[in-house]
């Protein structure tokens, strides 16, 4: 349970603009973090944190991170293995009733440029001119504005769609004491000085803008120089650990159930909507042969076709992948269908065992006849069968879920993302990611 806000004597009351209201998973981080008396405020896009488009991003106090850290995971946010820019730390989590993708984008100091290499002091100052909107500690309108036209100008070197927002809050008259603002005069370049920038915005002139934005970026590079080269050293020493990010980002899934449960649908579903890039691999194991092979070579040969398949799929999962494998050797382990002589028993246990056990496996359970009704390529009798064999090989591995497949298909994509989910937030838990 998170602890119910406490008021904060250095911010001004809650406004009553319930339009403005947060995400109830945001509103519960906000919450924990005001709970916990944590230094925090939104940097942009406050009006559309009720269902973001984009990242939501965080300014906090550096000693206060941890509380961060805390909040989010007991919310149910993971801290997504990510090479290191700047102070920027990132989470994510998902919120199944409204399919959503909620990134959170916390830093702890104000910093510009493509690399973040450009630093600001001015971010405890911004923290404590901080206001509040609705449930939602904000910057002060003068921050920003400069903020965002710092963010456009030096990190995405153009101010695109971000115009009309800008127009709005350059009519700020406190614009010209913004600690940002101050900074911007001490760079020693009239040309891109508080009062040139001001005055641009406050005419529309984003053309002149996007034009200073490489003059800017000298500007503020040349004035602090020991700091830029320091940085760009260490932004080039973080991408040797891309391999290592890349890593912790890949996960194997089996996905397992029979005809017409809807494996290959909810695979390609889950494809169009995780945030992780997918891949699937069919891996069953009575995947057919083209020709007959040399006598007693048949089972070395199929072994060695699913291990070839499993490889490709830990290819993609070292290069930070969602593996789906469409289902798994694991088949080989359900009751035949019909009897089977000892060699024949033998030959399906090793085929079951032949691949490494994936990091989460996915029952898609329905009764036979559902099944039946879907596909009718097998009698109802004997889909039940091999339901209640899925069911109790799910029982018999630690890391394995049951979904309820007679649901729509949409239902069913919204249970298997939750559960990949929960599997992630494991794994990078565990790693300390």
């Amino acid at each position: 349970m998170n602890r119910p806000a406490q008021a904060r004597p250095d911010l001004p009351a809650p406004s009553a603009r319930n339009g403005l209201e947060p995400h109830p998973l945001l509103g519960a981080f906000f919450q924990a973090l005001d709970g916990d008396q944590a230094g925090w405020c939104v940097l942009r896009g406050v009006a559309d944190l009720h269902v973001p488009a984009g990242d939501v991003d965080l300014l906090v106090a550096p000693a206060d991170a941890p509380k961060v850290a805390v909040a989010a995971d007991r919310l149910g946010f993971a801290r997504l293995p990510a090479r290191r820019s700047g102070s920027h730390v990132f989470y994510v989590a998902y919120d199944p009733p409204g399919d959503l993708w909620l990134k959170l984008d916390v830093v702890s100091e104000l910093a510009f440029g493509p690399g973040f290499e450009l630093p600001s002091a001015a971010a405890a100052e911004c923290l404590r001119r901080r206001r509040r909107v609705g449930a939602v500690a904000a910057l002060a309108a003068a921050d920003a504005f400069w903020s965002l036209l710092l963010h456009r100008m030096l990190d995405r070197r153009a101010i695109g769609a971000a115009a009309p927002e800008l127009r709005e809050l350059a009519a700020d008259p406190g614009c010209a004491d913004s600690p940002l603002a101050r900074e911007l005069d001490a760079l020693g370049a009239p040309a891109c000085g508080a009062g040139a920038l001001l005055a641009a915005a406050r005419r529309g002139d984003w053309q002149r803008l996007d034009a200073l934005a490489p003059d800017l970026a000298a500007a503020w590079a040349r004035a602090r120089a020991r700091a830029v080269r320091r940085r760009r050293a260490l932004a080039r020493a973080r991408r040797l650990a891309g391999p290592l990010v890349r890593w912790h980002r890949g996960l194997t899934v089996a996905l397992l159930g029979p005809d017409g449960a809807g494996k290959s649908t909810a695979a390609s579903a889950l494809a169009g909507s995780f945030p992780i890039p997918v891949r699937t691999v069919y891996l069953s194991p009575a995947r057919p042969r083209r020709r007959r092979p040399p006598p007693g070579a048949g089972l070395v040969l199929r072994i060695a076709d699913l291990l070839g398949r499993w490889a490709r799929g830990f290819g993609h999962r070292a290069r930070g992948r969602l593996v789906v494998f469409d289902r798994y050797p694991y088949d080989a382990l359900l009751p035949p269908r019909r009897p089977l002589g000892r060699l024949g028993r033998l030959r399906r246990a090793v085929l079951g065992r032949a691949c490494p056990p994936p990091a989460l496996t996915v029952v898609l359970d329905a009764p036979g006849a559902l099944l039946h009704a879907r596909k009718g390529e097998h009698d109802p009798e004997a889909l039940e069968a091999e339901r209640r064999g899925f069911l109790a090989l799910a029982r018999g591995r630690r890391h394995a879920v049951v979904l309820d497949a007679a649901q729509d298909a949409d239902a069913v994509r919204r249970d298997l993302t939750a559960a990949i989910w929960a599997a992630y937030r494991r794994r990078w838990a565990s790693q300390g990611t």
